[in-house]
């Protein structure tokens, strides 16, 4: 249960310094060659993540600089995780301002699962409500994405690519 704690912390040491925007990644993660990703707000769509196109690290910093533009401090203002044997889980409330000072919010949580060595073999999301109206102003869409993460990715590009941000290709 040691490690899977540094897993969750490293989760949120990373979002905390702002650094995901940057490319820093979960310093601690790990994933097994057979690592999924799961949430149902992207269509239940099962995502093998070793032939995904774009990596976790990749996807988590268009993400947080998406996120970033419309809001610069945007990042987790609560945090709790619980491990146990097998993984853990964990519940960020993430928050940003925007220019003006008003604020919006909202819960991510996470399911992780892991092998005997440690390494990550299922990775799922949840989000509460909030998250639609934050992903209107962030990215000008929310989902939940029926067809899957294409239609959110290309979104987090096209934000990202109108700022002037150079965006990674797969």
């Amino acid at each position: 249960m040691v490690l899977h704690r540094r897993m969750a912390e490293s989760y949120h040491a990373a979002y905390a310094r702002l650094a995901v925007k940057e490319g820093a990644s979960y310093e601690e993660w790990v994933f097994s060659d057979d690592a999924v990703y799961w949430s149902p707000y992207f269509g239940n769509e099962l995502i093998e993540l070793r032939s995904h196109p774009i990596s976790v690290s990749t996807s988590a910093t268009m993400e947080a600089k998406a996120y970033s533009l419309s809001f610069p401090d945007w990042g987790p203002v609560e945090f709790a995780a619980w491990p146990a044997d097998n993984g853990f889980a964990m519940k960020t409330l993430f928050e940003g301002h925007r220019e003006d000072g008003s604020a919006m919010n909202f819960y991510s949580y996470g399911f992780v699962l892991t092998n005997e060595q440690g390494a990550i073999t299922r990775w799922e999301t949840h989000v509460s409500e909030g998250y639609n109206d934050f992903l209107d102003v962030a990215i000008g869409i929310h989902g939940p994405f029926r067809d899957g993460a294409d239609a959110y990715m290309q979104a987090l590009a096209r934000t990202l690519r109108a700022a002037g941000v150079d965006v990674p290709t797969p």
